[in-house]
């Protein structure tokens, strides 16, 4: 579906209001947006577990490097997309979403996100005070899909915040983050990635459909898990999903 017809941009349009989050509902499709500009989050009335956007889709590629996660961490509810897709599809994972804005929040019966229970759990949190709460090694994957109206904030692309997620994600646990299409936003991100996870074990992806760009990064300080088979895994993740590999460029040479 074409996001950005003239008559979509325009009804939005009318709904945006000084950044605050809205919902606009064009027959089976509810989106979420806080501008006309971008589409924070889409479901299909008729199949809500679906994942709609395609980034959505390519971040569910983290089950190529941890396929059997037990406790994920979602850093951004929006429209639930993610959780709702985890909830439903790993059955094996206990889910807490971070979600730092109350107008989001109050929108999650809207776009069908389950009620709490002993698999999922949605707080409302500042997103660096929970993370350094959590014990060390107690999280297997980091989903980080935090925006507000004017992008990633500063502080979801920061050393001190990758170093934070570094040390609760357990041995060989993986950070996928939703960069988003904002360029100086998407060099800050893996600028700091590369630097706390090292170059080798940290990628930039970039959409073949469109213009938006995520990063995986794996914590695998030791021998256990070979460059090469985590290469190999990248490689993988890219071919299935079509992304195209940005960085480094040379886990293609071979």
């Amino acid at each position: 579906m074409d996001f950005f017809t003239p008559e979509r941009i325009e009804k939005t349009k009318a709904l945006a209001r000084d950044g605050k989050p809205f919902i606009f509902d064009d027959g089976d499709m509810r989106t979420l947006h806080f501008n006309e500009q971008v589409v924070q989050s889409a479901m299909r009335l008729s199949a809500p577990d679906e994942l709609v956007i395609p980034y959505t889709q390519a971040m569910a590629g983290f089950l190529s490097l941890h396929p059997l996660p037990q406790h994920i961490l979602m850093i951004g509810l929006g429209g639930g997309s993610l959780a709702k897709y985890c909830y439903r599809y790993i059955p094996s994972a206990r889910i807490t979403v971070v979600e730092s804005n109350a107008d989001v929040l109050s929108m999650r019966d809207q776009f069908m996100v389950p009620p709490d229970d002993a698999r999922l759990r949605v707080v409302h949190a500042d997103a660096i005070s929970c993370i350094e709460s959590l014990a060390v090694g107690s999280v297997d994957v980091i989903m980080l899909d935090g925006f507000d109206a004017s992008g990633t904030p500063p502080t979801l692309r920061s050393s001190d915040f990758f170093m934070n997620c570094k040390a609760v994600l357990d041995d060989r646990g993986v950070l996928i983050t939703n960069m988003g299409d904002q360029h100086a936003h998407i060099v800050g991100t893996v600028t700091q990635g590369q630097r706390v996870f090292g170059a080798f074990h940290h990628w930039w992806f970039k959409l073949a459909m469109d213009n938006s760009h995520i990063a995986i990064a794996v914590n695998a300080d030791d021998d256990a898990v070979s460059d090469a088979r985590l290469r190999t895994a990248a490689l993988n993740i890219a071919e299935q999903f079509s992304l195209e590999l940005v960085y480094p460029k040379n886990l293609m040479q071979e």
